[in-house]
């Protein structure tokens, strides 16, 4: 069990060695276009040394044998020794997955055991193109060891690798364990050799004597910083203020923000609330004091706004963070399907919530998996049409507005609308009768049907009619909007957008039956009223005709079970990945709207996804229209 003290350590470890691992990353993927870049080998191999030696501080002896292993490649590669290669990017590369995958086992509390297979093969790169064979490297160890006791003492104690270098590598690699697993022996040992002047080959005795005089006075150095580091807390905040003064990032519970969030929420409400007495008090009366207090309700209002996209920010997280992961993603698919791909990122410093960010990883993978696998293809198809052998894959984010767009968009083949007709037709996703009056838009979109796949097999990267369903509902989860273009021969681009934050919305306030409503004003496209909409009957199902579309139209009053009621508007929205047109009885404008969940006791409703407490104080529940588009779905036979 960690103590208190040391868990602040090891989180401060944690958010650094993510930030080196992404580094690494990285560098490796630009190492493969350009190996002689020393400037991407010096910062991949400090890297690479900065988490080794924060793992060693904190015992993590497992994170610490495989950064070492890989640290020893990359510094042959650096000095000229090894060159880079596919095979030795792998295994580094298998090294960063590992160290990842091993923290969150650490923070459990977990045992994490030292990948010896992996650690083995870095050590046969590191030495296999050296110019000396596995066997010679074994001889020359044995040879040495049979006229040095300290180099019996590193084998005994797991440090063998380390038997060709200079004392003070083997030093260096003793500061890095704790106190208490350091082996006493071989300090012994190395002390002996340096009170008497022995020399290990290759240095000469001045060099030696210097290096491990400077050495142990580091070593010295460095027990005295750890044994500072383990005083008691008292100690510790009495120096911290110290340490963190320069610093201009505050780490922050995400707690405290979400209550802070909920907070502005609830002044958003009561400053609705206000604005709406101020202005029937505006109307009644006729004052200076009034006017006095029209003035403070305009300056409250603009701080108010102020306040809350303030607050929204500290939520806002650039893309970046999410784009980072991709081009290990692409590179690893491209080198399984034998293809040549290059993705290119762009919009990264856009910021979209938190919330949103850490959902969409899921998403984009599938439909970066698919744009690899089914939209770009193999080099040799690429050059017989006259493309370039490369395909490209580009990832791009925008602000429009108040939402955020995430483009996905490849220069591949595209899709076969009437091959994707066809296997929903087979599947009996549609009848034959919706087929042929669906538009090229309308067949796109039911590739992101459950269980739809055009691919004839299943591969490792897909073809389970798994993957594309899921996007759409993260998308829809989000009061997200999801749209594809695609052109034969050309390629193929997916267009997700969101809103900029998830807690407050503007919505349209609507009646249903005498019942007040809010519906997402992100999702309305246009609303007609309701003696101007052209209202049909199609297959005995009321449909709208709005220009060259031809709707389905869902009474909102039928659908929530409250009765038919009088249609005073239509409106038309975007669900998920359609239009679709619903009635309702009156409107009463727009007005800013803060969510809050339906709570336990209710629970989830298809159809709704929360409640609000509007400006003149009434509870008013938010529409979700794409659950009320799942409760019609099978009578209207949509999909």
């Amino acid at each position: 069990m960690m103590s208190d003290d040391l868990k602040d350590i090891f989180n401060e470890f944690v958010a650094e060695a993510e930030d080196n691992l992404h580094k690494i990353e990285e560098n490796l993927l630009e190492l493969e276009k350009d190996p002689t870049n020393e400037e991407l080998l010096n910062a991949t191999f400090r890297a690479m040394h900065t988490l080794k030696g924060g793992a060693g501080f904190l015992g993590l002896q497992a994170i610490v044998e495989t950064a070492h292993a890989a640290e020893d490649v990359l510094g042959k590669i650096r000095s000229g020794e090894l060159t880079l290669t596919p095979e030795i990017n792998d295994a580094v590369l298998e090294a960063v997955d590992f160290i990842r995958n091993a923290l969150p086992r650490y923070e459990a509390g977990e045992s994490v055991e030292v990948p010896q297979e992996l650690v083995s093969r870095l050590r046969q790169l590191e030495a296999g193109e050296s110019g000396k064979s596995k066997e010679e490297v074994s001889q020359e160890e044995r040879s040495e060891e049979s006229h040095s006791p300290v180099d019996q003492l590193l084998e005994r104690y797991g440090f063998g690798h380390l038997k060709d270098k200079p004392i003070e590598v083997v030093l260096e690699e003793l500061i890095l364990l704790p106190p208490d697993q350091r082996p006493q022996e071989l300090i012994e040992e190395l002390d002996k050799l340096v009170s008497t002047g022995e020399v290990r080959p290759g240095v000469s005795e001045e060099a030696d004597r210097q290096a491990d005089e400077k050495m142990m006075e580091q070593i010295s150095e460095k027990e005295k910083e750890q044994d500072k580091a383990e005083k008691s807390e008292k100690d510790q905040k009495e120096e911290m203020p110290i340490k963190t003064q320069s610093e201009k990032v505050l780490r922050i519970d995400v707690k405290k923000i979400e209550d802070l969030m909920n907070l502005v929420g609830e002044l958003v409400l009561e400053r609705n609330r206000l604005l709406r007495v101020f202005q029937r008090l505006h109307e009644e009366f006729q004052s200076k004091t009034v006017d006095e207090l029209e003035t403070v309700m305009s300056s409250m209002d603009r701080i108010v706004g102020d306040l809350q996209l303030a607050v929204m920010k500290t939520r806002m997280q650039p893309v970046k963070r999410l784009f980072q992961k991709f081009p290990r993603v692409v590179r690893d698919l491209a080198r399984m399907l034998g293809k040549e791909v290059e993705l290119v990122l762009e919009g990264e410093d856009a910021e979209m919530d938190k919330t949103v960010l850490e959902r969409l990883e899921e998403p984009l993978i599938h439909l970066i998996r698919n744009a690899v696998d089914h939209g770009i293809e193999p080099p040799e198809e690429r050059e017989r049409v006259g493309k370039m052998r490369k395909g490209t894959l580009r990832l791009n984010a925008y602000y429009h507005g108040d939402r955020i767009f995430i483009e996905v968009s490849d220069d591949g083949r595209g899709i076969d609308t009437e091959k994707v007709k066809a296997k929903a037709l087979e599947k009996g996703l549609i009848t034959p009768d919706r087929a042929e009056k669906m538009t090229e838009k309308d067949i796109l979109y039911l590739i992101f049907h459950p269980g739809f796949s055009t691919t004839e097999g299943v591969s490792q990267v897909s073809g389970r009619g798994v993957g594309m369903d899921v996007v759409m509902n993260t998308v829809t989860t989000f009061r997200g909007t999801i749209d594809i273009e695609t052109e034969r021969g050309k390629g193929t681009k997916i267009t997700l957008s969101f809103p900029l934050t998830v807690g407050i919305i503007r919505s349209l306030l609507v009646s249903i039956n005498g019942m007040n409503f809010a519906i997402p004003i992100y999702s309305v496209i246009e609303i007609i009223q309701a003696e101007d909409a052209q209202i049909t009957t199609v297959s005995g199902k009321e449909v709208l005709i709005l220009r060259d579309l031809t709707l389905p139209l869902i009474n909102l009053g039928e659908a929530l079970e409250l009765g038919g009621g009088s249609v005073g508007y239509v409106i038309v929205s975007q669900v998920g990945s359609q239009k679709v047109a619903f009635t309702v009885e009156d409107l009463f404008g727009d007005e800013e709207v803060v969510v809050k969940p339906l709570g336990k006791i209710i629970g989830d409703v298809q159809g709704i996804s929360g409640a609000t407490i509007t400006g003149d104080g009434k509870v008013v529940l938010i529409l979700d229209l794409d659950g009320v588009l799942k409760r019609e779905m099978n009578a209207l036979s949509i999909m």
